[in-house]
């Protein structure tokens, strides 16, 4: 909700703008404004393209932020299949490494998506270390017998390395989704713009009501950027059915196996 807030605090913003422009007509000379009115639609024309242009990027990018999020959690899905059937086929050996597959999905799935409120935390260099450290010391340990098992290794080996480097990636292109400020800036220059045609508007209802609009869809087109950016969190967010039902099947399967034996 947090989001729609600051959605609905800009289109107060760029209103509030184009309704002092509104009121200063009535302090400024009818002659200065008569002068000023070609200079005034000359920077309003060019903050107008400004905003356009930066607005729509800023939307394109948010959308590339959630659909390549999107892309690369549909992708953790075959990662941890062919791993742990390469370790199932192993023998009972790797069923450490099964059970240790298990515990980093679970814990990839409070990390993306046990916090609606702050999003994914990111990956500190010493857990990330961790990682990589229990990956080998793991596959290390086992000592593949034929050719058979010496391909099984390597096949677990190199989707559970790409399992986690996948991972870490998606923390990091969350960390920072657009460079700082941007957003101040484009909230700025929409104030200007609605400050600049509001002085030279008619002040009647009907370009009240216009301003109205286009602040409203200026509010709209922020609160896409900003939701479409936070993929885990807000009313826009990737579910965690995926995760889930692989987390269900995994799970069952080490049950069966618990009851078999």
């Amino acid at each position: 909700m947090r989001s729609l807030t600051q959605a609905g605090a800009v289109a107060a913003v760029t209103f509030g703008a184009s309704l002092l422009g509104m009121a200063l007509q009535w302090v400024v000379p009818a002659d200065v404004l008569t002068a000023s009115k070609g200079s005034v639609g000359a920077m309003v024309g060019l903050v107008t393209l400004l905003l356009a242009l930066v607005l729509g990027l800023l939307v394109f990018t948010a959308f590339s932020v959630f659909t390549t999020q999107r892309d690369e959690a549909y992708s953790l899905g075959p990662l941890v299949a062919e791993a742990d059937l390469a370790l199932e086929l192993y023998g009972p050996e790797a069923a450490g490494g099964r059970a240790g597959l298990h515990a980093a999905l679970q814990r990839s799935r409070v990390r993306f998506f046990g916090d609606s409120e702050r999003g994914p935390r990111p990956f500190s260099f010493e857990e990330m270390r961790a990682i990589f450290l229990s990956q080998n010391s793991f596959f290390d340990r086992l000592k593949p017998a034929t050719d058979a098992q010496r391909g099984l290794v390597a096949t677990a080996k190199d989707q559970t390395r790409k399992l986690a480097d996948t991972q870490m990636l998606m923390a990091r292109q969350l960390a920072s989704p657009f460079p700082p400020h941007v957003l101040n800036v484009v909230v700025c220059w929409a104030a200007a713009l609605f400050l600049g045609n509001g002085l030279v508007a008619a002040p009647n209802a009907v370009s009240v009501l216009a301003h109205l609009a286009g602040a409203i869809s200026i509010g709209i087109a922020i609160f896409l950027i900003l939701e479409l950016s936070s993929p885990y969190t807000g009313l826009i967010r990737l579910s965690p059915t995926g995760i889930d039902r692989v987390l269900q099947i995994l799970g069952d399967a080490e049950r069966k196996k618990a009851a078999a034996e």
